[in-house]
């Protein structure tokens, strides 16, 4: 049979289907969960725009009152005026247009405030919401990948994309779409009103604009570029820091620390060398930016003036429009800060939806939708499930792990796998629960192929021990019922728990503990030692009391006397129950139902522990070395 790679991706079989959380890959997608959030902050950020414009319109009649108390004709080269001064019947008119153009312009700043504040709350909620959203199905889909998919992704990068990625998303879809829409409201609004106090005016003040355009479309490729240099930068610093603290006992103990801390230095000066290169190209947009808005005002004071002296703009009107050419400056200059925050949220969720566009190569789908329903291997069917590897090929990194394996074990049945390092033992054993991109036809649970039952209930089915033990920062008792259902009686729990730490031989252990079974162990089981950790991972797999148990060398940690002792307990766990025993231990699999010897990827051979001694092959030559190497007190 030929190899299938082990971490391929393999078309989905529902006719390429995707999962749900990788089709939502569109930015679009995520606004329209939040569209009644966005749609009313847009509807207040009108109304703060409708009434901030409001304002010079107002000043406008006010000032055109007051300017009206001195005549109404144009102003002379002398300074005199062309009309009579004013009656006092116009000074009382002129009062109250000033009293009434206050208050409403008092009105309507305090209603802007309301609206504005009501503005930010929506959108910035939703844009908290969508990161909500993200975080939760990144990490669903993080949890959903394959081992191979983590060997190729550093962990601090991934958990960069989690942090600040998002964070940027979150900005992006909060101040960003706030920003964006509130610029494009004041523009239209603004040069429309302008277009209505002097068409010739406005059009000389809008001259400035299309350098603007130029720069900022110049620019925002390089906001782009930094921007996501900054952030995969930030995710090999984060991925140095993560692998230095998480192995920080291996760099006290080669003495390394300096070394380690001038490598870090390195990788912090590049991040800041990416951050120094942002700030530049960001900072270098704001002071032009505030040249092309100044140019504008000036542009209007020179013209402006020019058209009040002629008559053709009243002093109200030339006040209006500045003030209006005002509401356009802050956008303009807020421009280059706008871009920074767009260009840096598109590069953050580019990232974080590469992440969510690469499909686990494990994909959890039936095999023929329209045949019988997967059935649920429960605890009740241990005796009745068999396990059969069919003609299993695997290949790892292009290197062929595994090739042409068979085997059965019977429902009930005990198979022991031993062999040299690198042999395929772990490989072999990981292809049970379906860790790895099994082929199907190659596996079968019960008579019944691997792949068609639904990942959750294949592994929950399933207690596995793995070599290397990986314990949470919290208490033995919640890591050994770690594999329980959340929904079990906190007494039956506590059963559960209390037989499967005797069954892997740690209750002495607890006993030295400061806090017994309800002891911390520390962040990977930092505080017990790696026999300990080993057995209580043990306790872990015994715990949920499995149909199919996978001990993958898990004592390996602990001298061959503990492992006998274990070993005996662990027995009537094992009687009626499928189990598969990996040790480098010839001694501890003896009392298996039938043994496994593999070297280089192949069965070499396969019986019973008597039948591999009389057979006087490699079996037999590793069990002679090793009772010999006991005897001398060196062996494992």
């Amino acid at each position: 049979m030929k190899p299938v790679p082990a971490t391929s991706r393999v078309p989905s079989e529902h006719g390429g289907a995707a999962s749900a959380t990788a089709r939502r890959l569109s930015i679009l997608d995520r606004l329209r969960d939040e569209v009644w959030l966005l749609f009313l902050g847009c509807l207040c950020l009108a109304g703060t725009n409708a009434l901030g414009m409001t304002i010079p319109w107002l000043l406008k009649s006010a000032v055109d009152a007051l300017r009206a108390l001195h005549g109404n004709g144009p102003i002379t080269a002398d300074g005199g005026h062309a009309a009579a001064a004013a009656t006092a019947t116009a000074v009382a008119t002129a009062y109250e247009i000033v009293a009434r153009s206050a208050g409403w312009i008092a009105a309507a700043a305090i209603g802007q405030a309301v609206i504005r504040t009501a503005s930010r709350v929506l959108i910035f909620n939703a844009g908290r919401n969508i990161e909500f959203g993200l975080r939760r199905d990144l990490f669903r889909h993080l949890c959903r990948m394959d081992a191979g998919f983590y060997r190729h992704h550093a962990t601090g990068d991934v958990m960069s994309r989690m942090t600040n990625d998002l964070s940027a998303v979150r900005m992006l879809f909060g101040p960003g779409v706030l920003n964006v829409v509130n610029t494009l409201m004041v523009y239209a609004t603004g040069i429309w009103l302008l277009l209505r106090l002097d068409s010739r005016l406005t059009m000389i003040a809008l001259i400035p604009y299309p350098a603007l355009i130029f720069f900022a479309r110049l620019w925002s490729r390089r906001i782009y570029a930094a921007s996501r240099a900054l952030q995969e930068q930030l995710g090999a610093l984060s991925t140095a820091l993560q692998e230095d603290l998480a192995g920080i006992a291996v760099v006290k103990s080669y003495a390394l620390e300096d070394r380690r801390h001038a490598g870090f230095a390195r990788q912090s000066q590049a991040y800041l060398d990416c951050a120094l290169s942002l700030a530049r190209t960001r900072g270098s947009l704001t002071p032009l930016f505030a040249v092309i808005g100044a140019m504008g005002t000036l542009i209007v004071l020179w013209a402006g003036g020019r058209e009040v002296i002629a008559g053709r703009l009243t002093l109200g009107g030339l006040v209006a429009f500045n003030a209006y050419l005002a509401y356009l400056s802050f956008p303009t200059i807020a421009l280059g800060w706008i871009l920074a925050v767009w260009q840096r949220g598109v590069a953050g969720w580019v990232r974080v939806r590469d992440l969510l566009a690469t499909e686990p190569a494990i994909s959890d789908v039936l095999a023929d939708p329209s045949g019988p329903p997967a059935r649920h291997p429960g605890h009740g069917e241990a005796a009745t499930l068999s396990l059969r590897i069919h003609d299993l090929s695997l290949v790892r990194d292009g290197r062929t792990i595994l090739q042409n394996v068979s085997l059965r074990i019977p429902g009930g049945g005990t198979l022991a796998i031993v062999g040299p390092t690198g042999s395929g033992k772990t490989t072999l054993v990981d292809a049970v629960p379906c860790l790895w991109n099994v082929p199907r036809g190659t596996v079968f649970l019960g008579e019944r192929d691997i792949r068609d039952y639904p990942l959750a209930q294949l592994r929950s089915s399933i207690g596995y021990a793995p070599q290397e033990a990986f314990l949470f920062s919290a208490t033995v008792a919640e890591n050994v019922g770690f594999g329980l259902p959340p929904g079990i009686a906190p007494s039956e729990r506590a059963k559960r728990v209390a037989r499967a730490v005797q069954a892997a031989g740690l209750a002495p252990d607890l006993a030295v503990l400061p806090n017994g079974i309800d002891t911390v162990v520390g962040e990977r089981g930092i505080t017990l030692s790696g026999g300990q950790r080993q057995r209580v991972a043990l306790a872990r797999a015994i715990a949920t009391e499995p149909s199919v148990l996978v001990l993958d060398d898990s004592l390996s940690s602990v001298d061959a006397e503990t492992e006998r002792e274990i070993l005996t307990r662990l027995r009537p766990i094992l009687k009626g129950r499928t189990s598969i025993l990996v040790s480098h231990r010839v001694a501890a699999v003896r009392e298996a139902d039938q043994i496994v010897v593999l070297d280089q990827g192949r069965v070499a051979e396969h019986g019973t522990h008597q039948e591999l001694l009389e057979a006087r092959g490699v079996y037999a030559t590793l069990y002679r070395e090793q009772l010999a190497a006991e005897a001398l007190g060196t062996g494992p």
